[in-house]
């Protein structure tokens, strides 16, 4: 084997320790999980699985990907708004996230999809996302309430525990 140079020698220690910093440095980042504590429902649909249906194709052929989530029984798609203002960002930093609107329909078992207009949609297990299963609990009661005007609220929040 040739002997190398002390140039190259010093080289390659110079950059195994650079290496080693490097990775040490990377080694540092910190992850922080923050989810949210609220979420603020704006408006809320529950629809028929035909009419649910019926809104799944028309978002289909708009253009716009579709994935429902699905967790306690309910099966739903929600349009959060975007923190893009500066109200809707502090309360989002605070951990109070805004929908616009959340679709849904009861479904007592679990379906990896659904057929809607000959095409599939995908269906999300979202049962063990903590905050999305509140939401779907949230939901369940909802409609269960919903023939009981005197129990629903016209602040539809939930709060993550």
């Amino acid at each position: 084997m040739p002997k190398l140079s002390s140039d190259t020698k010093t080289w390659k220690r110079r950059r195994s320790k650079l290496m080693s910093e490097k990775e040490t440095r990377e080694e540092k980042v910190k992850v922080i999980y923050k989810p949210a504590k609220e979420i603020v429902i704006l408006d809320c649909f529950q629809f028929s699985n035909d009419r649910l249906s019926q809104m799944f194709a028309k978002i289909i052929h708009s253009g716009l990907p579709v994935m429902a989530q699905w967790a306690e029984g309910v099966l739903f798609i929600y349009f959060p708004l975007a923190p893009d203002t500066n109200d809707l960002m502090d309360n989002y930093l605070k951990g109070r996230v805004f929908w616009g609107s959340v679709n849904f329909t009861l479904m007592p078992k679990y379906s990896s999809s659904i057929k809607v207009s000959g095409l599939e949609i995908p269906v999300l297990d979202v049962s063990d996302h903590a905050v999305l299963r509140e939401v779907a609990k949230w939901l369940r009661e909802y409609a269960e309430r919903k023939g009981k005007p005197e129990s629903i609220k016209h602040n539809l929040n939930i709060t993550h525990h």
